[in-house]
């Protein structure tokens, strides 16, 4: 099912909060659709790019599919898998989200791998590319790099995002040797994911109809962060539709997509979706509420927050950590539902939301009763 929600995405004029310095406010802004698309085709995609399945916020059942899955690969089809859908920066076959969002009649697994096997290669490259081919110099230099110009190739992933340049210039120089990979992987990780994909589909069903108030009565950019549980987004130039699409194999994480004039956000189920069985057994949201609090470092976090936003570079700088540390620290806040991220183009900066902060003692005291 595929509900629509159109608006015009307007900033406020101002906030009686302190911001980062840095915004790159515009003087004006584009108008989107807020799409929300539930079909099992979008956790299909995520499974597969799940690392570490005792991450992930899912059912013992589930959690313990995922392992045996992809265990029981081939050895050939796990290196595909890593290569293509792990998490090194030659790991870019996660674009082929994008021609699930440009193929809506494919509505499961097995109707998605069908819709590939039959595409012809020039289509998958454009879509998988579509981001880069905003700009139109780009989309002409992708033309001709498809007709055969290769030494085209390494001025065109100058234009992308560099941490994946050389996965896309090895992509881009033998596209059909690769496009035939990912065909194979996702043609012998269909069998598996039919497995559970019935009761998927009743997860991502249920939420989307837990959502029907939120749908009807908020703001875009109201919707896309209530709907992610802290996701910020502000526009992008170019980008006319926003894609939301409950996922239960990224709980608690959000996934990210885009394309050529859309951005998609495979968003984690709610905790309520889920028919978990045991009245006994705590709300994931509370177990990752406590978890992320029991953090001197998480804890120094929202103490700097409390003032003002402040950008992920500002925050490592203040507690003397590297990067990646802070990021992993924002990330538990986050799923959490203790600070919003605001996603600004190449600007990304944090928030707390003191909200989440005072409705987590009765989080608590509701579990209890």
């Amino acid at each position: 099912m595929t509900v629509r929600s159109q608006a015009t995405n307007q900033r406020s004029g101002g906030s009686e909060r302190k911001r980062a310095l840095v915004r790159g406010m515009t003087s004006s802004t584009p108008s989107y659709v807020v799409e929300f698309d539930a079909r099992t085709v979008y956790d299909f995609l995520v499974s597969l790019a799940v690392e570490a399945p005792e991450d992930q916020d899912l059912l013992p059942q589930d959690r313990q599919w995922l392992e045996d899955a992809r265990a029981s690969l081939s050895p050939e089809r796990r290196r595909d898998l890593d290569e293509c859908f792990g998490e090194s920066p030659k790991a870019f076959c996660y674009a082929t989200g994008a021609l699930a969002v440009v193929t809506p009649t494919a509505r499961t697994a097995r109707e998605f791998v069908g819709s590939l096997a039959t595409a012809d290669t020039r289509s998958i490259v454009r879509e998988m590319l579509g981001e880069v081919r905003r700009d139109p110099v780009a989309a002409a230099q992708l033309e001709r790099i498809l007709d055969g110009a290769d030494e085209e190739i390494a001025e065109f992933v100058k234009r992308g995002e560099e941490y994946h340049a050389e996965a896309i210039a090895e992509f881009l120089a033998a596209p059909v040797a690769w496009i035939d990979r990912i065909r194979g992987l996702l043609g012998e990780w269909v069998v598996r994911f039919e497995m559970v994909e019935e009761r998927v589909s009743r997860i991502i069903e249920r939420d989307l109809e837990l959502r029907a108030s939120d749908r009807r009565t908020l703001a875009p950019p109201e919707l896309i962060e209530r709907t992610t549980g802290g996701v910020r987004w502000l526009g992008e130039a170019g980008v006319t539709r926003v894609v939301m699409s409950p996922s239960y194999f990224a709980r608690p994480f959000n996934y990210l997509y885009a394309g050529l004039d859309w951005r998609l956000f495979a968003y984690p189920a709610a905790d309520e979706a889920l028919d978990r069985g045991d009245a006994m057994s705590p709300p994931p949201s509370l177990i990752r509420l406590h978890r992320a609090l029991g953090d001197e470092s998480r804890l120094r976090i929202l103490r700097l927050l409390r003032d003002r936003d402040m950008y992920l570079t500002e925050l490592a700088q203040q507690l003397e950590v590297s990067k990646p540390t802070m990021k992993h620290h924002l990330t538990q806040l986050r799923v959490a539902g203790l600070v919003t991220v605001t996603d600004q183009g190449a600007q990304t900066y944090y928030s707390l939301r003191r909200d989440r902060l005072s409705e987590a003692g009765d989080d608590l005291m509701r579990f209890l009763a």
